[in-house]
């Protein structure tokens, strides 16, 4: 990191006065190094706002129901997704799983009490509900040191890649207290220094006393201040900046959205597979933020990912929505029959045992299997393992609008699942 590239009163050194700038740690191979202190997000609204993106994200935030009032496709189209995110968020940290492990029961996708990249993602998936019901039940106030913690924790304690203690903020002294952006495993070409280990836990109680800020956010949300998109912006960015873990930063940061989301009454927009297909400007924007407090770049970007993956979100609502009438059609399939129960249950649990549906449908284990046997008939799910016993069944259809990269064409998916499934395309 070029200190140079720093906007003036950051590349100054650090005074507990000023409460930001540059600073040295005491680390061996670090001696000309430059590590950011960097200041508390700002608390008025900065200048050269993206007005008119603004306004669009605001409307889309708005208009998305109260998560407590939301119908049920909408719930389970937001569980899917949350899946979805937890895979495409992974992904950009270099942590592979597929939408398939993170929607297969645990009950099904046993892989013992060791770590493993599907745990990992799985544990993405369980730190969104984690936090999701403590938004459920406390509000704004839960963002916190704490709360953060234990996402981190959930995400990284199942990472084969990170040997850190999971849910430790950098400490001085202990392993991985020190980290750089970038740079190659060269220390003086990395992108930017966050900030040093013993300024990590104040910092990161600035950004976290920001974003609990019940004042601000209400001003925010009356036009008169931050709206929620600015807000997620500067306070993602802010977040990064300081980086309190040794690994998985990114991860927990992006996480913090639909939290906020949640938290500021809307149901939840997951936002990573745009990041995911947009890298480069997203790094750049952040690096625009971090090194010259500039934050218009950092909000547009956000405010481009509300809209695109509000569309993402509406267009793949719109056919899972309309999959089990198609598949009725398909079946023809008797009004009140365990089959015809069965489609509803195919939505919400794509992948799914005979055991999993009877304990589902309350009841037996071979009505289960005469349902899903006739689904199979029917062209609806395929079966997947290919032996007589603990048979797994997917609902390729819905797996496959998941699945797809981000902004693709569903027909497409679709036209590849319809032939696994034995339709013709």
């Amino acid at each position: 990191m070029r200190r140079e590239d720093l906007v003036g009163h950051l590349r100054a050194p650090y005074t507990p006065e000023k409460g930001c700038g540059v600073v040295h740690v005491p680390n061996a191979g670090y001696e000309n190094i430059w590590f950011v202190v960097p200041p508390p997000p700002p608390t008025t609204l900065p200048p050269t706002m993206p007005v008119g993106v603004i306004g669009k994200a605001v409307s889309l935030l708005q208009g998305r129901p109260h998560w407590s009032e939301a119908s049920q496709l909408d719930k389970l189209v937001a569980y899917l997704f949350a899946r979805r995110e937890a895979v495409s968020s992974s992904r950009m940290e270099g942590t592979w799983s597929t939408i398939d492990n993170v929607l297969t029961p645990s009950e099904v996708y046993d892989e013992g009490d060791g770590k493993s990249e599907h745990k990992s993602v799985r544990g993405y998936a369980a730190a969104l509900e984690y936090g999701f019901n403590h938004i459920e039940e406390k509000g704004i106030s839960v963002l916190t040191q704490e709360l953060v913690c234990n996402l981190h924790e959930l995400v990284l304690s199942k990472d084969p890649d990170f040997h850190g203690i999971p849910g430790r903020i950098r400490t001085p002294g202990l392993p991985g207290d020190v980290v750089q952006i970038g740079g190659g495993g060269r220390k003086e070409d990395s992108v930017y220094n966050p900030a040093p280990p013993d300024q990590a836990t104040r910092c990161l109680e600035d950004v976290m006393v920001w974003l609990r800020n019940k004042t601000a956010i209400e001003l925010g949300d009356a036009g008169m201040g931050m709206s929620l998109p600015i807000r997620l912006a500067i306070g993602h960015a802010h977040f990064e900046a300081v980086h309190p873990f040794s690994n998985g930063n990114g991860r927990v940061g992006r996480i913090l959205w639909p939290l906020q989301m949640m938290a500021s009454g809307h149901l939840p927009l997951y936002l990573s597979g745009y990041v995911e297909q947009n890298r480069q400007e997203y790094g750049l924007a952040l690096q625009e933020a971090q090194k010259q407090l500039s934050y218009g770049r950092i909000v547009k970007f956000v405010c481009d990912a509300i809209i695109m993956s509000s569309e993402e979100e509406k267009l793949s609502r719109s056919i899972i929505g309309d999959f089990p009438a198609l598949w009725q059609g398909r079946g023809k399939f008797r009004k009140g029959s365990s089959a015809m129960k069965t489609l509803d249950t195919m939505i919400k649990t794509p992948i799914i045992t005979a055991n999993m549906l009877a304990q589902e449908l309350g009841v037996s284990f071979q009505a289960a299997s005469s349902a899903l046997n006739n689904l199979q008939k029917k062209c609806v799910v395929r079966e997947r393992t290919g032996h007589g016993r603990n048979r797994i069944f997917a609902a390729e259809e819905v797996i496959a609008v998941l699945a797809r990269p981000f902004g693709e064409d569903p027909a497409i998916a679709l036209e590849g699942a319809r032939r696994t499934l034995g339709l013709e395309s």
